[in-house]
């Protein structure tokens, strides 16, 4: 009798030990994730945040540190650093909303010299023509993002709705004018350019002096998934790839051409239509993803 009480004594100590073992474990694991400055690296409920796209540091990095001039330091093109912006607001520790912006304008203005027909001295004169092109490109997006994991390295997944518009123009002013004595005149011709410098010039009875891209709407569904490695206290790095479904309408846009009217004695123009379209697609994003750097408040 007296060895079967210690026995139960025995083993209910060894059940207790088992259990306090149990809980000091799930209580190490369920502890927040602290920096040694007593910071809480994941992001909680009512945080937010803002991330920009790492690929161009990235790429300016790599070429900073080639001795290949080819791939050397170029900052001067903003179209090669389309920068987007993306703002997250979390209304679970493990759930937020997620919004991007990317904005793209672009004027770009060349010249070229060519004859100046019109001088009457002996002496040979040049006057320029000159090409103004512009263009502008949105992209909206706005979604739901759900995490996993409660370690520095986190899964996430969600799906966001995508909004997209472009539009552009170009606009060629010449230097030398149709005129009852020059029905044909030098013009230069912005699609030839010389290996040299410049652009290729010859007499044209017809030149266009404008042409206007229709504008594009697109309208998209993007699934998602990715994940995010917290390298300091909210500051992290993601790397996500998506999936879209997206349909596109392109307006119709147009070409004005120019050209000398004998029976009236002046220069016309006439307008031709560029027929615009319509698409629908599915695809996964066309760099091969997405990397971004994001600071958490």
């Amino acid at each position: 009798m007296r060895y079967n009480t210690a026995l139960k004594t025995k083993s209910m100590k060894q059940i207790i030990l088992s259990i306090t073992i149990i809980l000091s474990i799930t209580q190490v694991f369920s502890q927040e994730i602290l920096s040694k400055k007593g910071e809480k690296y994941l992001p909680e409920a009512k945080d937010w945040s803002i991330g920009i796209d790492a690929v161009p540091f990235l790429n300016y990095t790599g070429r900073l540190l080639s001795t290949a001039g080819s791939t050397s330091p170029n900052i001067s093109n903003p179209s090669a650093f389309p920068l987007a912006i993306n703002g997250k607001y979390f209304t679970a520790d493990q759930k937020c909303y997620r919004g991007r912006v990317r904005l793209a304008a672009l004027s770009n203005t060349v010249r070229n010299s060519v004859v100046d027909e019109q001088n009457s001295t002996i002496d040979t004169v040049y006057t320029q023509d000159s090409k103004k092109t512009t263009s502008a490109n949105i992209t909206l997006s706005f979604g739901v993002e759900n995490r996993k994991g409660k370690t520095r390295l986190q899964g996430l997944y969600g799906v966001e709705g995508v909004l997209l518009v472009s539009t552009g123009k170009t606009k060629i002013n010449y230097g030398n004018d149709y005129s009852s004595t020059h029905v044909s005149v030098t013009s230069t011709d912005f699609s030839l350019p010389i290996a040299s410098g410049g652009y290729t010039s010859s007499s044209t009875l017809t030149r266009i002096t404008e042409t206007k891209q229709g504008t594009s709407l697109g309208l998209g569904v993007r699934g998602f998934i990715g994940v995010e490695y917290f390298i300091l206290a909210k500051l992290s790095i993601t790397a996500e790839l998506g999936i879209t479904l997206i349909y596109t309408n392109t307006n119709d846009g147009f070409s004005a051409q120019q050209s000398w009217d004998v029976s009236s004695s002046s220069s016309k123009s006439k307008r031709l239509i560029n027929g615009g379209g319509s698409s629908l697609g599915i695809d996964t994003d066309n760099n091969g993803g997405q990397l971004s750097i994001n600071f958490y408040f």
